[in-house]
């Protein structure tokens, strides 16, 4: 989810051979020859003279050690540390706060369990190299030893302030708390991560209105996913409001106060999940991660779940739902502000670029941008009903095909955007691409 170079300027000159290799799929999958135009033409040589390029500008820091540090969420409903040496070659992941077990076949402990330094995950890097040019590849690493697959390696996109990607996976199995709250055995390659190296925990500059958007699952539920569709009023003090943008939705403060942390995060405890406990009371907790990037505050809302079968140790229960999402400003999205590209990791653990133009969004996976069945082309509808909320259909199937939801935390910012596929949330969250 780093700022990445776009292949979308606003006066590249005709005849310019500099364009990413995946923009002709993007100009495929979109169908809009208003983004050839974007781009100064069709890249024939033929109409203009190439202006000469200005220098480069770096999409990363040229180098970063362990004194940035990183603070972010996960898929998993993980808060966590990312941290990297650029020049050691060499990566750790610190688990803050968790649920997801440390061993397969127990509840606990959890990864954020700090006993004896376990919950410090280290490895090394290695330098990516299967991206369209060597400025994307110089700013995108891969974790040697974090992915659960050897097929599919974790990887982390930086950029300036921001990193992005997945963090090491883990397989997951539980039999039950007296007979309830099973988990089956699954087993997740990596887990998606964003994350940033300055964060706000200053209520009076954090309150306002916002629109919220995410998934969570739910382990002992066969991992059931929901989707998270709201807005939030949050006051100076902590407290809050959550209104459900769904028929018979209520609104309701569903926390404790959000409260800052020493961490460089708020948090809310006995914060309810999108479906009850399924097993005593609601014990799961909110981490709210203001990241400050490019001028905006880029809210990321984390769930992490509760779960205990230890009967000497009450309470006993399993809250475990756990997910992510993030959070905009209930403000007008004026199209075209927002045209640019995006990069992010999806719920299906899939990395994506997005590129948006106007009225027009494409979805594609940069590992593999020739193959059109990866690819989703949007229409955008700027009408917001729902004032910062951009409704999308699918550009295949039109009215009758999924119907999804963007939102912005400003240009140059992050989106999210979330999809109703048959009943189930697909999500993902990107990073402006500069």
């Amino acid at each position: 989810m780093p700022q990445l170079p776009s292949p979308l300027p606003d006066s590249l000159p005709v005849g310019n051979h500099r364009r990413q290799p995946w923009l002709g799929r993007v100009a495929l999958v979109l169908g809009a020859t208003a983004l050839l135009a974007a781009c100064g033409g069709d890249g024939d040589g033929g109409g203009g003279t190439a202006t000469p390029a200005a220098a480069p500008v770096r999409l990363c820091p040229s180098a970063i050690d362990y004194s940035t540090p990183y603070i972010g969420g996960t898929g998993s409903g993980e808060l966590v540390k990312v941290q990297i040496d650029t020049t050691q070659r060499t990566w750790a992941v610190t688990f803050l706060d968790s649920s997801v077990p440390r061993t397969t076949g127990t509840i606990k402990p959890t990864r954020s369990d700090p006993t004896g330094g376990k919950n410090v995950m280290t490895g090394t890097l290695a330098k990516e190299t299967g991206l369209p040019t060597g400025k994307l590849n110089q700013c995108a690493f891969q974790l040697l030893g974090a992915s659960l697959d050897p097929a599919r390696p974790a990887r982390l996109f930086i950029g300036q302030g921001v990193m992005g990607g997945t963090i090491p996976g883990a397989r997951i199995q539980f039999n039950g708390i007296a007979g309830a709250g099973s988990v089956p055995d699954t087993t997740f390659p990596f887990f998606q991560f964003i994350g940033f190296a300055q964060t706000e925990t200053d209520l009076t500059k954090i309150a306002g209105t916002y629109n919220g958007s995410g998934f969570h699952e739910v382990p002992s539920k066969k991992f059931q996913m929901v989707a998270q569709d709201y807005r939030m009023a949050l006051a100076a003090d902590g407290s809050f409001t959550v209104c459900d943008n769904k028929a018979g939705g209520t609104c309701k403060q569903r926390g404790d106060k959000f409260v800052p942390q020493d961490n460089g995060t708020l948090l809310s405890t006995h914060y309810e999940g999108e479906l009850p406990p399924t097993l005593g009371a609601v014990l799961g907790r909110a981490y709210l991660i203001v990241g400050k990037l490019a001028g905006h505050l880029v809210p990321i809302m984390i769930r992490v779940g509760f779960a205990n079968d230890d009967f000497t140790q009450l309470p006993v229960g399993a809250d475990d739902e756990i997910g992510i999402g993030m959070m905009a400003q209930a403000v007008s999205a004026p199209q075209g502000t927002y045209n640019a590209e995006y990069v992010g990791v999806d719920s299906n653990f899939e990395y994506r670029v997005t590129a948006l133009v106007d009225g027009d969004a494409a979805m594609l996976d940069p590992f593999r941008a020739s193959d059109a069945t990866l690819a989703t082309a949007l229409k955008l509808d700027f009408s917001q009903t729902v004032p910062g909320v951009v409704t999308t259909t699918r550009k295949d199937v039109g009215a009758s095909g999924p119907k999804g939801k963007f939102m912005f935390t400003g240009p140059r910012g992050v989106f999210g955007f979330v999809e109703d596929r048959n009943g189930s949330p697909y999500f993902t969250v990107g990073a402006f691409v500069e």
